[in-house]
């Protein structure tokens, strides 16, 4: 059944400094979050209490992406860092330079960060190292998202706005099975969320965002307005959850997104975080009843449950 509602939100853990990446392993179930000034990595347990903070002698954080329970890798300004053995001091490995985004995935394993200079970096986890193989990519990619079996590309130059490309596997060095045109307003968004049935083209502090719906194995692309900027964006299944600074967490079902024209999109559901500072992070985590992991300026992380549509 899709998402109908969104449940109370419950306070989890605490870094105390500005969260600014987040990431989700499926097996054993984990969220990790970083903060930034001081760095320090949170990781807590989707099913119950136990989280850890672990600080982390970097300069800054941006991105992180968990490979393993023990491994992890951390965007910090352009150097990509891997954190072995996180829960007993963790060493660190500068793995990859010159990345201006790092895309994690949920099964782990493997994560993909994007360079200036256009290259991609596979990194991957080989036992108890990260080894990172770089590789140059066809066209100009603006933004990466691995999923746990395909990698969603958004290249500039192909249209307009750009082109989204869906890869199968976790680098986009497969040719796309499928593509979709952006449209012109999309030309700005440099971020992307990928699911089977919905992608989301965005960027934090923008009140737009482009949706590609695939159905009957073809892409759809279409622009959608918010009220007020999103702080980020999580999708899974037709929906899409976003975060507002005003402290709101809101979901938009796939009808809601079908009908949207060019006014303020309605949320099918929304609630209040009640947290201190401003959302900035978005993550969801697990399928069959999945949760929101928010993250905020204050260092908070707060999670709240998604609620299906009851049949009947």
């Amino acid at each position: 059944m899709p998402f109908s509602n969104l449940s109370s939100p419950r306070k989890v853990h605490g870094l105390d400094a500005e969260i600014r990446g987040a990431a989700y392993l499926a097996s054993p179930g984990l969220v990790a979050m970083v903060s930034t000034d001081p760095v320090r990595l949170g990781v807590c347990p989707i099913g119950g209490a136990g989280a850890k903070t672990t600080n982390l002698s970097l300069s800054s954080a941006h991105d992180v992406a968990l490979l393993s329970k023990d491994v992890a890798v951390v965007r910090s300004d352009d150097a990509v860092w891997a954190l072995l053995g996180i829960t007993h001091g963790p060493k660190l490995d500068q793995v990859g330079r010159d990345a201006r985004q790092l895309a994690m995935r949920p099964s782990g394993e493997t994560a993909l960060s994007l360079g200036w200079d256009g290259s991609a970096t596979e990194l991957k986890l080989d036992k108890t190292e990260v080894n990172g193989r770089t590789f140059a990519v066809r066209g100009a990619a603006r933004a990466f998202d691995v999923t746990d079996t395909e990698t969603h590309a958004v290249m500039d130059g192909a249209g307009e706005g750009g082109e989204l490309r869906v890869h199968p596997g976790a680098t986009p060095e497969p040719g796309p099975t499928l593509r979709a045109s952006l449209p012109r307003a999309a030309q700005n968004l440099d971020r992307v969320r990928g699911g089977p049935k919905l992608t989301a083209v965005y960027k934090r502090g923008a009140s737009a965002a482009c949706a590609v719906v695939r159905s009957s194995g073809k892409l759809a692309a279409k622009m959608l307005a918010f009220s007020d900027p999103v702080a980020d964006v999580a999708v899974l299944e037709s929906s899409l959850f976003a975060c507002f600074a005003d402290g709101r967490v809101a979901l938009f079902d796939g009808a809601a997104i079908e009908a949207a024209s060019g006014a303020p999109l309605a949320p099918t559901a929304s609630v209040a975080l009640g947290a201190r500072g401003e959302p900035a992070v978005l993550v969801a985590a697990g399928k069959g009843s999945p949760t929101l992991w928010v993250g905020t300026s204050a260092g908070e992380i707060w999670s709240l449950a998604i609620v299906r549509k009851q049949g009947g």
